[in-house]
Formats: structure tokens, C-alpha cells, sequence
């Protein structure tokens, strides 16, 4: 990686195979997550009560349907990075973009868990309850995804 300060690279060779590596293992875990999401949305629009859904349930469908499919094409970005990059002595922009690519997905697949979450709340509830679970659920996932890392992060930057 390029150190920010002084804009030389620090990463060694071995370095970045663990970070390559490190890299390639979550997007395994985020893949699988990306498909099964996709591959149940796409169960819904074929299910008998989907042909009941109000229009803004269909808008929330498509926009969770969009974002998942998006989802999938930035999560496998670095792969067709790295595969069209191999052997070209490239791996540290493939680490650095991968890195960012797996960020934005994450995102994106909490957007997606947030459509279908409000899609499945719509149809077992009312939209009040919708709106309380949907503000917990962002919550959550800041606390979880950003709040914590974030401040583990700011931590280790302390030497604590």
C-alpha cells in the first residue's frame, strides 16, 4: 500500500499476498451472501402474493432487486480485477481497489437487507412497526459495521 505520508509504497511482497489473500477470503463470505439475497428476491416475484403487493412494495422490491444486483457486479469487481491483472505485478492497486469494492458492497448489501426486511415487515405488519424496525435495523448496522470498526481502529492508532 502507498504510505499516505510520504507516498512510497510500504507493503512488502509477502504483505501483500496476506492482504491479497485476507481480500479473496471475504469476498467468498460476501458473495454467497449477495446470491442467496439475490436468488430470494427473485423467488418473490414469483410468489402468488407478490401479484398483491401495493405499488410502493413493488417500488421497494425493484430498488432491493437493483441494489442486490449491483451488489453482485462491484463484489466481483476485484476478482475480474485480479484475473485480468495476474502476473502483471499489479497486486497492490488490485488489494486497494478490492479493498474499496468490498466496502461499497457491504454497503449495498445492507441496503438490499434493508429493502427486504421492510418488504417482509410490509406484509406481516403495519407501516409503523415498519418504519421502528427499519430505523433499528440502520442502527444496528452503523453500530456494528461502522461505530465499532471505527473506533477499534481510532484505538490501535492510540497504542491502546
Amino acid at each position: 500500500m502507498t504510505d499516505r505520508h510520504s507516498g512510497t509504497s510500504s507493503a512488502s511482497p509477502t504483505h501483500l499476498d496476506r492482504e491479497l489473500n485476507e481480500l479473496l477470503q471475504e469476498l467468498r463470505v460476501i458473495q454467497g451472501g449477495i446470491l442467496l439475497l439475490v436468488g430470494f428476491l427473485l423467488v418473490i416475484a414469483f410468489s402468488p402474493r407478490f401479484e398483491k403487493a401495493t405499488p410502493f412494495e413493488e417500488i421497494v422490491y425493484y430498488l432491493t432487486l437493483l441494489v442486490s444486483g449491483v451488489a453482485a457486479i462491484v463484489v466481483v469487481a476485484p476478482v475480474v480485477h485480479h484475473r485480468l491483472a495476474f502476473r502483471r505485478r499489479d497486486k497492490e492497486r488490485v488489494v486497494v481497489r478490492g479493498n474499496l469494492h468490498v466496502l461499497a458492497a457491504t454497503v449495498l448489501v445492507a441496503l438490499s437487507i434493508l429493502g427486504i426486511l421492510t418488504l417482509v415487515t410490509l406484509s406481516l405488519f403495519n407501516p409503523t412497526l415498519t418504519i421502528v424496525i427499519d430505523v433499528l435495523y440502520l442502527a444496528l448496522v452503523t453500530v456494528m459495521w461502522g461505530v465499532l470498526p471505527m473506533h477499534s481502529i481510532r484505538q490501535a492508532a492510540n497504542g491502546r
